[in-house]
């Protein structure tokens, strides 16, 4: 897969790894951080990457890896460790294949994405990451908080949802 891919059918098709997870994932796929989850945050990282220039590649493994080793749908704090863990078990097997520099983000965006503080961090890829999945909050209620965006095209995205409402 290339830094430039936005064909989410396309990458899929070409990319075991949807497979993989979708088989050892614990939970309902159907559920609130299963399939439809992870392809929004797909969507918004591609769409917040078109203006960071994030690393698209990374996105996509973020938005299918970093809830899938939730073992329960509310609370789970050790779940961005475990998707972490899991992000290095799929490089060692080669079924993420990443340079070095991309899976250190990979791996630091999964355990650190369900952190309830702010990072002074000033990877792009990760705060679009972080960003993209934060932009999903509305499918359980919780209106995303600028404060706690890192892009400014979140943070615009944002302003613009809450006039509509």
């Amino acid at each position: 897969m290339n830094g430039n891919q936005t064909d989410n059918l396309a990458w899929l098709a070409d990319n075991p790894i949807l497979n993989i997870v979708r088989r050892q994932y614990k939970l309902a796929l159907q559920g609130i951080h299963g399939l439809s989850h992870w392809e929004r945050v797909e969507k918004f990282g591609l769409f917040l990457a078109d203006a960071t220039k994030a690393d698209k590649t990374v996105i996509s493994y973020f938005a299918y890896l970093h809830d899938s080793q939730r073992l329960d749908e509310s609370e789970d704090a050790e779940h961005g460790k475990r998707a972490s863990e899991f992000v290095g078990e799929l490089y060692k097997s080669k079924v993420v294949q990443l340079s070095p520099v991309r899976l250190q983000q990979l791996q630091f965006a999964c355990r650190y994405h369900n952190e309830r503080k702010m990072f002074d961090i000033d990877d792009v890829t990760i705060q679009t990451c972080w960003d993209a999945d934060r932009l999903d909050l509305p499918r359980i209620g919780i209106k995303p908080n600028p404060d706690y965006l890192y892009t400014e095209t979140a943070k615009k995205f944002v302003a613009i949802e809450h006039k509509k409402s």
